[in-house]
C-alpha cells in the first residue's frame, strides 16, 4: 500500500521559478500531493492558476513541502486559513489558491438518506439523461484525448506489457502510484490494439 505512512496537516506547493506557492491541507497529505501532481501532469487540475503556471514553467519548477502536521481537522483549517488570509506567511507568497477560505465543507459529513433520494429523483427527471450513445461518445472522446498524449501512452504500454512485474514495480518505473497503475492495467490489458 503506497500511502501506509501518511500524514495529516498543511502543505505547500512552491513554484521555484516565481517564488509563489499554493497552500493546502489534507488528512492524507502524501496522497493528496500526489493527486495534485498527477492532475497537473495530465493538464486536468481544477485550479486553473496553478495549472497554467505548471504548463508554463514545467514540473521541474515545482516542489512540495509539509508545513505543519495536525491531527485535528479544525487545527488544519485554522493553520491553512492563516496562510490564505496573510495572518501567517511563508517565504513565498500564497498566490495560487483560488478560494479565500480554508474550510472543507463536506469533510466528515455524509448525505442523509433523504438528500440521496432527492439527488436520485432530480437525476431521474433530468431531460438530458445519459444514453448509451452519449456514453460511447464521451468514452471515445476521452480515449482520443488520452491517446494523443505520447508520454502517457508510453507509460500505459509499459504497464500492460510487463504483467510479470507487480503493480508497485511498474508504478515506480513510470512514476505513478500503485492504485493508478492497477486501474490502467485493468482498463487497457484487453485493449492493447489501441496503443
Amino acid at each position: 500500500m503506497p500511502y501506509v505512512e501518511d500524514f495529516s496537516g498543511v502543505y505547500k506547493i512552491v513554484n521555484l521559478a516565481t517564488s509563489k506557492c499554493y497552500v493546502g491541507q489534507s488528512l492524507r497529505m502524501k496522497k493528496r500531493i500526489s493527486e495534485h501532481f498527477r492532475l497537473l501532469k495530465n493538464g486536468t487540475h481544477s485550479n486553473q492558476k496553478l495549472q497554467n503556471a505548471f504548463n508554463k514553467y514545467g514540473e521541474a519548477s515545482f516542489k512540495w513541502e509539509i508545513e505543519a502536521l495536525c491531527e485535528d481537522p479544525e487545527d488544519m483549517d485554522m493553520v491553512e486559513e492563516a496562510f490564505i488570509t496573510g495572518e501567517a506567511s511563508f517565504d513565498e507568497p500564497t498566490f495560487y489558491n483560488i478560494s479565500d477560505f480554508a474550510k472543507a465543507p463536506m469533510r466528515g459529513r455524509l448525505h442523509t438518506l433523504e438528500s440521496k433520494q432527492k439527488i436520485r429523483d432530480s437525476k431521474a427527471k433530468n431531460p438530458h439523461k445519459v444514453t448509451e450513445e452519449y456514453r460511447k461518445k464521451l468514452s471515445d472522446s476521452q480515449l482520443k484525448r488520452v491517446l494523443s498524449n505520447s508520454s502517457y501512452v508510453a507509460k500505459v504500454r509499459y504497464i500492460v506489457d510487463n504483467p510479470n512485474l507487480s503493480y508497485a514495480e511498474r508504478g515506480r518505473a513510470v512514476g505513478m502510484d500503485t492504485s493508478t497503475v492497477r486501474k490502467i492495467a485493468l482498463k487497457y490489458s484487453n485493449r492493447k490494439d489501441l496503443l
